[in-house]
């Protein structure tokens, strides 16, 4: 069985239950000159008395019913020992499914003492019983509270505060050596409601994988919902590590198949090595996490602790508060890139591009910006900023261009989840008096995947303003036809990946092809991103491809610079657009 439970109750020898017997003034002798009586009128009465718990079943109250029985069988003092600890082990199976502790009494009234024991007697070897349950009840309570301390709650593996007692352990003996590998686990599903009421089995089945993958010597702890922990004996290299690290990602190579729903599971790893400097278990964890997240933020599977890593954090520690100061003192601007018409190089829009800065001025790259941004909790603030720019620029274009010219902008996973986007947008269209048809917003098929049905409301929400939805980014992610099918999207737009080299390689081409066509299909328009010489353009246009964005016409550009390059291109005369290549 995958969840090991503690031992409710350790059974007491017989001398041990004589030594407490003589605290009553009573001795085994007493106990076994004549066999003790069960009054069975009584019995069948507390039988019906413990079914009428909410958590009691047949099977739960039979265990008591036959160690009762047992104790009215004839004894010598150690089977009659073994009996009392059989009635005991029952009665704690039953105070843990949650029959109250004052049904002590009303199980004691079924057991009738010798006659020719005194009334005194009698009461004595009762509260023998008594105080026996009531002691290993209470027993039970602590080693239950211990036990939940130190394990996880749905799974019973040893928890993150077991696995701080191990490693500290571990370094008071200064020959031990040892390894620790964080493992942290993402998950993409084709189906992703329901995904919640799920997880429990999904986490076992994660489990079982790994469990089949270690050795007798290694200990898998649970420290989150899909975060887990291993500790190995004589792990001593970087290599060793890594082969260990190789050995519990192949059984996640083929997908997790949980209630006929398949699930993409993919493990990143971080460890470390015991060192001679390591002192404190805080340091070991620290460590391993460090090589975790750096595996996560470069996109490694697997990473080992070295102390170049920590370097490397601390660079990357102090890039994130240049985020945080940046956006506190609004160093952050929006940038854009025009999109033209395939045909006659007219821009028709423009895709709003973030650049964030450095107190120096040094760019900072956007995707961490964003990740930083809205792991640090400021995604509604990002929004907000982001959403009244757009629509500051947007104005700003209407009253100094004499044409429709729309905007582009990129919403994250988190957005498409956010029920106050549609609000906050059509705020805004109303505070700059902008028409939200001049914006379309764009998603990437990937965050998708964080509620699919939650994204579809809040995108239909936005539709219903007047925007237009794209998908950006096209072919790159977890991709499924049905999306383009039922969500309103107007536009899909072809990563730059396959469009850069076109010319030149005839899988990209045929790629390039296939979702053109495919679009087109549907009633989608397309936009190619990455256009950056003429024979690309050239076969882009053979293509049907409506719009397309990229260094061949113009890098993005800083607001009034982008304003000059269209005031420019619009006064040129028509068919000589193409011709013309911006330099900013």
């Amino acid at each position: 069985m995958l969840i090991r439970s503690f031992k409710r109750y350790q059974p007491l020898s017989a001398s041990m239950l004589a030594l407490q017997l003589e605290s009553f003034a009573l001795t085994p002798a007493d106990l076994v000159r004549q066999t003790l009586r069960l009054d069975q009128a009584q019995s069948a009465h507390l039988h019906a008395h413990f079914l009428q718990e909410p958590v009691a079943t047949e099977a739960l109250t039979q265990p008591y019913q036959q160690a009762l029985m047992q104790l009215g069988q004839p004894h010598d003092w150690e089977s009659l020992a073994d009996a009392i600890n059989d009635l005991a082990i029952a009665w704690v199976d039953l105070y843990a499914a949650g029959i109250p502790i004052d049904s002590v009494e009303t199980l004691l009234r079924a057991i009738i003492v010798p006659q020719w024991f005194s009334q005194s007697k009698t009461h004595a070897f009762q509260r023998f019983l008594a105080q026996l349950l009531v002691t290993a009840a209470a027993k039970y309570d602590h080693t239950a509270l211990k036990y939940a301390e130190r394990h996880h709650q749905h799974s019973g593996l040893p928890n993150g505060h077991l696995l701080m007692e191990q490693i500290q352990q571990m370094l008071v003996f200064s020959q031990v050596e040892f390894g620790l590998l964080l493992i942290s686990f993402k998950l993409t599903s084709t189906v992703m409601d329901g995904h919640r009421h799920r997880m429990p089995e999904l986490t076992l089945e994660i489990i079982n994988r790994l469990q089949q993958s270690l050795s007798k010597d290694h200990t898998l702890f649970h420290l989150d919902a899909y975060e887990f922990a291993v500790l190995a004996p004589q792990l001593d290299h970087e290599v060793k590590l890594d082969l260990l690290s190789a050995k519990l990602r192949r059984p996640f190579e083929l997908t997790v198949n949980v209630n006929q729903q398949l699930f993409s599971v993919s493990p990143v790893i971080g460890g470390v090595c015991r060192q001679p400097s390591h002192k404190k278990a805080e340091e070991v964890l620290a460590q391993a996490r460090l090589a975790l997240t750096h595996a996560d933020n470069t996109y490694q599977s697997f990473a080992a602790y070295s102390h170049d890593l920590s370097k490397s954090a601390e660079t990357d520690a102090q890039l994130r508060r240049n985020v945080l100061d940046a956006f506190e003192n609004d160093r952050m601007e929006l940038y854009l890139q025009p999109i033209v018409d395939t045909y006659t190089g007219q821009c028709m829009g423009a895709e709003a591009l973030l650049r964030c800065r450095k107190v120096n001025g040094e760019l900072i790259p956007p995707p961490f910006v964003i990740e930083v941004l809205y792991q640090q909790g400021f995604g509604n603030m990002f929004i907000r900023w982001l959403i009244n720019t757009s629509c500051r620029l947007a104005s700003t274009i209407k009253q100094k261009i004499d044409r429709h010219i729309f905007l582009s902008i990129n919403l994250t996973a988190e957005d498409l989840i956010n029920h106050e986007l549609p609000y906050l947008l059509a705020q805004a269209l109303k505070l700059w008096n902008v028409e939200a048809s001049i914006f379309t917003l764009e998603i990437t098929e990937n965050g998708l995947l964080v509620d699919e049905d939650i994204a579809g409301e809040v995108m239909r929400e936005l539709t219903a303003l007047g925007c237009r939805m794209a998908l950006d980014d096209f072919g790159t992610g977890y991709s499924s036809m049905s999306r383009l099918r039922n969500l309103p999207i107007e536009l899909v737009k072809i990563d730059q990946s396959f469009v850069r080299n076109v010319a030149h390689s005839t899988q990209d081409k045929a790629i390039v092809e296939g979702i053109i066509t495919m679009a087109h299909g549907l009633g989608k328009k397309v936009v190619a991103e990455g256009v950056e010489d003429a024979d690309c353009l050239a076969i882009l246009q053979s293509l049907v491809c409506e719009k397309i964005q990229g260094y061949y016409f113009s890098r993005p550009l800083p607001f009034e610079q982008f304003l000059e390059w269209i005031e420019a291109q619009t006064q040129s005369p028509a068919g000589t657009v193409l011709e013309q290549r911006a330099t900013a």
